[in-house]
């Protein structure tokens, strides 16, 4: 017990250590009387319509999660899995990660028909889905940009030698994991590993069989696909418009590509270091690519990195708040459960 509160002190501590550092680093040689003319200036009608593209983002996301519970229940109220994707955000902008389990753990109070190990199962699959897409968005950027990681030579070389390996074995994976080969690959694979460690992934590894296992049919794959494709295109969105909100002199006109090139700095710099709403690393990533890639002045960076994070931010935590008093979930407890019922 005491280690493993030595552990999660220490990760705390880590955390806020990492948060105070991104922060301060995102903003440290910004000239705030040209800060004060970069967010006067913002274009905010613009900005504003950021609100709506990332909600319709996160509903496409339950739609998503619909489908793939349909063999398990046909009939699950879009509103009850809508809102246990905010609460699900709106915790992980408190503790990173948190929402994965709580996602689960609310529909599964929701609907008894549904168990929370069926539904946990479903989210591994989900987080699976979502970083192979967002392997394939990095690698694809990178094979048309070859000079977005220029000045990161060892960070090149690490991100370039995973990255393909990494597309190929999730593909790979992806058709294999449902079968019994699947799980002795997977034993295989995790034999010389001690004990424990051993068991954990293999208990991750037969939760994320029991979560392929509801992918029942090629149309039903087809569609988490193409939601998967269009749930990226309304992340790029809020980028691209953005671009827009700050007038740039002779800035280089921005392209949809470069919103993709933003999303692919930003999230590898995200799941390298997460911090609670990604708060200072999404800034101080966001701020250095615009600087690099589209000429915007290190005040504009930051304003576009601050209304970009906040437009994303504040909507979510309101709307899960709302769900969160509306479903009559207590936030204290939520976040004390330290673990939930298998069933």
């Amino acid at each position: 017990m005491n280690k493993e509160r030595i552990i999660s002190g220490a990760k705390i501590i880590a955390t806020l250590l990492l948060l105070v550092f991104s922060i301060y680093f995102a903003v440290w040689k910004v000239d705030f009387r040209e800060l004060g003319d970069s967010f006067r200036h913002a274009d905010y009608q613009l900005a504003l319509l950021i609100i709506p593209i990332i909600l319709a983002a996160h509903w496409i996301r339950a739609v998503r999660w619909r489908v793939m519970l349909r063999s398990l229940e046909p009939r699950v109220p879009l509103n009850a899995l809508f809102g246990s994707v905010i609460i699900g955000y709106f915790l992980n902008n408190i503790i990173p990660r948190s929402g994965e389990i709580a996602r689960p753990y609310l529909l599964s109070q929701s609907e008894r028909n549904l168990s929370f190990s069926s539904l946990l199962g479903t989210i591994i699959v989900e987080r699976f889905i979502d970083s192979i897409a967002l392997l394939i968005i990095v690698a694809s950027v990178l094979m048309f940009d070859r000079n977005l990681l220029v000045g990161f030579d060892q960070f090149e070389g690490a991100v370039k030698a995973l990255l393909y390996p990494a597309i190929v074995l999730g593909i790979v994976f992806v058709l294999i994991a449902p079968s019994a080969a699947g799980m002795k690959l997977a034993e295989t694979l995790a034999r010389p590993l001690p004990a424990r460690l051993r068991g954990r992934i293999l208990g991750v590894f037969i939760k994320l069989q029991k979560g392929f296992g509801v992918i029942k049919t090629r149309r039903q794959l087809a569609l988490i696909v193409f939601q998967t494709a269009i749930i990226y295109l309304f992340y790029l969105l809020p980028l691209y418009v953005m671009f827009f909100a700050f007038p740039g002199g002779d800035r280089t006109t921005p392209s949809f590509f470069d919103a993709a090139r933003i999303l692919a700095i930003t999230a590898m710099a995200v799941a390298v270091a997460p911090t609670p709403g990604a708060f200072g690393v999404f800034h101080v990533s966001a701020r250095i690519a615009v600087m690099k890639l589209l000429g915007f002045t290190y005040a504009d960076a930051v304003a576009f990195a601050t209304i970009t994070h906040f437009m994303q931010f504040f909507p979510v935590m309101a709307l899960g708040a709302y769900y969160l008093v509306a479903q009559n979930v207590s936030l204290v407890r939520l976040l004390q459960r330290k673990s939930l019922p298998a069933g």
